[in-house]
């Protein structure tokens, strides 16, 4: 351990009940409707010294100091709670909204009480099903114990939804789509940008774009910073995207405001344009794409646009 983490260990134990350790939000954008079906919460720890650090510098500090399993659960539960919000919110209004993504890491996925925790937490807070998502890497997937295919579908027959996050980034890519019981499949945006490079690299991506709806399961786009980011993953088929382009991560007033489709960002922002058939919010549609794939539940009602 550092002599940093040594440092910062005290004020971790208080950062669980003083408010310093919290979420940003970050929105995934439907590239089809312009709609938010879901957000991304961000674990960000607003050190009164060191400033604000990401979820990799709190992860390694609890780790080291023996409180993972405690910041695993604090997340857990905060996540829950603030999904929670957002259905009492809208409660007796046609608004649904986004399901909420936590990242789990393999600390989590091989504790045996974890599936129990999850489903009581749900339970307790009487969180609608399709509310709450859950993303793992691959390689914590691939690395995890056996029975991981049964734990994601366990989960899944729960109400809870499972995505692959930083997809393209192990060498197990193309098994994931065959071999887990997946929603949703989140592409690493350096994977996406090597792919995306020349027209064999994008044959490439389409092909794994076209097999995941073959498996009735979402492609979003991570990592969107360019217009012409956005208009190459919308003509090759994904089916949502994060990143700057259309939104960064937000605080929770903010996400709440979004969540609950009364307003958005500032400044507003519009759709990357290119010549062809447009849809109603200005970006191409590709003609012959597959329907997206997905359960009957799809939140979110609150639109977002790129930036030219």
């Amino acid at each position: 351990m550092t002599a940093l983490d040594l440092a910062l260990v005290p004020a971790l134990y208080a950062a669980f009940d003083d408010g310093t350790l919290r979420f940003a939000f970050e929105p995934e954008v439907d590239l089809r409707t312009g709609a938010v079906p879901g957000m991304t919460a961000r674990l960000q720890w607003a050190h009164p010294e060191h400033g604000l650090l990401d979820s990799a510098v709190v992860d390694a500090v609890a780790e080291r100091a023996g409180l993972g399993e405690t910041l695993d659960r604090w997340a857990l539960r905060a996540v829950v709670l603030e999904s929670r919000t957002w259905h009492r919110m809208t409660a007796g209004t046609p608004i649904r909204p986004p399901r909420l993504w936590l990242h789990v890491g393999a600390r989590q996925l091989t504790r045996p009480a974890f599936l129990a925790e999850l489903t009581r937490l749900a339970r307790d807070r009487a969180l609608p099903p399709g509310a709450l998502g859950l993303s793992f890497t691959e390689e914590t997937l691939g690395r995890s114990v056996p029975s991981a295919p049964a734990l994601l579908a366990r989960l899944r027959e729960d109400g809870v939804a499972v995505a692959v996050r930083a997809f393209g980034s192990w060498i197990g890519s193309p098994a994931t789509l065959d071999f887990l019981p997946l929603d949703l499949v989140r592409m690493d945006e350096r994977f996406l940008r090597a792919t995306l490079r020349d027209v064999e690299g994008e044959a490439v991506l389409a092909a794994i774009v076209t097999l995941a709806h073959r498996r009735r399961i979402l492609v979003l786009a991570d990592g969107v910073d360019c217009p012409r980011l956005a208009r190459r993953v919308v003509d090759l088929g994904c089916d949502r995207a994060s990143g700057p382009v259309f939104c960064p991560p937000l605080a929770v007033d903010d996400a709440r405001m979004v969540a609950l489709g009364r307003g958005r960002p500032d400044p507003a922002r519009r759709p990357p344009r290119q010549p062809g058939h447009h849809g109603r919010h200005g970006y191409q549609r590709p003609v012959g794409r597959p329907e997206a794939a997905g359960g009957p539940w799809r939140g979110g009602t609150t639109r977002l646009r790129a930036a030219r």
